[in-house]
């Protein structure tokens, strides 16, 4: 449908789309007609995204699909270069409790860390007619280790094998990030020692 083409790679709250369609008799029959013929995708209950090569980014989806939240983890390491396998399950960070989405356009999974931490490194990415919210490299780094439970790294060496032996991160692009980041963020006070040795090890790479 012609009426639809504004919603090209976004994400279509069902108010925006009853709204369009309010000249049919029954919109939310005409909705659920698309939705059949695959012409529309339904994100979650009342999120919806148009098909095919419309689809918004997944990392704008990942945003709409549960909020407030920012891409990070794996999808984000993945995106900017450090983790070079792929990634079939969009991580974003949230504030309250952990969850998971899944629908027609994959998985999508939200890792619960505290509000003043949360707050930390995020920025706006813009991809074509859409942005989304995602972490800089160094928070989605940070992000990934202080959501791993039960994670005890308390040497350079160990958090070293660590990113390249189970972690399998680019050693060339790990020393592009910037420690003095790291370092800002262990003053909010949540698992310092983790990233105080964080950036000690990366600072190694950097010699």
């Amino acid at each position: 449908m012609e009426a639809l083409a504004v919603f090209e790679n976004q994400v279509i709250p069902y108010s925006a789309l009853s709204a369009i369609l309010d000249s049919y008799a029954r919109p939310n029959d005409k909705i659920n007609r698309l939705t059949k013929q695959g012409k529309l995708i339904a994100l979650k209950r009342g999120l919806y995204a148009l098909s095919d090569q419309h689809s918004p980014p997944k990392e704008l989806i990942a945003n709409h699909l549960f909020g407030p939240s920012y891409v990070s983890r794996q999808w984000a390491l993945s995106y900017y270069g450090l983790l070079s396998e792929r990634v079939v399950e969009v991580t974003s960070m949230c504030i309250g409790r952990s969850r998971q989405f899944e629908n027609e356009l994959g998985r999508f999974s939200y890792h619960a860390i505290p509000a003043h931490y949360y707050s930390l490194e995020q920025t706006s990415i813009q991809q074509g007619n859409s942005a989304f919210l995602m972490a800089t490299p160094e928070k989605a780094l940070c992000d990934l280790l202080l959501s791993i439970r039960h994670l005890r790294l308390q040497s350079t060496s160990a958090v070293l094998s660590y990113l390249s032996d189970d972690l399998r991160l680019n050693e060339a692009e790990l020393a592009k990030l910037d420690t003095r980041a790291i370092r800002s963020f262990a003053q909010a006070g949540y698992k310092v020692a983790l990233l105080n040795t964080l950036a000690d090890a990366l600072e190694v790479l950097h010699d």
